[in-house]
């Protein structure tokens, strides 16, 4: 009798394809995230802006996608897994607020972080599953490759016209004070 095995994609292509889905779904979530940062009270305005959400949300698509790559199963299995782990990096974010709060004395870190990182938590573990059973992963490519540019940009955009940086910076004095 012969047994059949399931064989597994390999190579560049798979290697993609197996992060996809969270990344992209982390990257809507980072998105998002970047929309909510507005209304917020930044803890330090040149830190904690527009284009720091977008790099940060970047970095964390990566993260994310090698996470649920590395997880095992179907994809009810594998999401379930996959939403304990994204619970405890939600808890180290929210501990590395706290100890930017308090260690580093810098005011509104908790106010500002957790609900971003909430935000793009949900995103990555709601959207995740659904973006592995979808199949036009041509789709997903194309989303992966255009969605970071546009974050970047944006997060930048908001940034620049926030602080009025289109100008260069002037470095003369201050006028001398008038003596009368």
């Amino acid at each position: 009798m012969e047994s059949e095995s399931q064989e597994l994609p390999s190579g560049p292509r798979a290697h993609i394809q197996d992060r996809l889905p969270a990344f992209v779904a982390t990257l809507i979530g980072g998105a998002v995230a970047i929309f909510v940062n507005a209304p917020l009270t930044s803890p330090d305005d040149l830190i904690a802006n527009a284009g720091s959400v977008a790099v940060v949300s970047f970095i964390g698509a990566i993260i994310v996608g090698m996470i649920w790559a590395r997880i095992n199963g179907d994809v009810q299995s594998r999401s379930r897994r996959f939403n304990i782990v994204l619970t405890v990096l939600l808890l180290l974010t929210v501990g590395a607020a706290a100890a930017i709060e308090y260690g580093a004395d810098i005011t509104g870190a908790i106010r500002y972080i957790v609900p971003l990182g909430a935000i793009v938590t949900i995103f990555a573990s709601l959207l995740t599953p659904v973006f592995e059973r979808w199949k036009a992963q041509n789709v997903s490519l194309v989303i992966a490759l255009v969605l970071p540019l546009v974050i970047l940009v944006v997060g930048y955009l908001l940034t620049v016209n926030e602080f009025g940086f289109t100008e260069a910076p002037s470095l003369s004095l201050p006028p001398p004070p008038k003596s009368s």
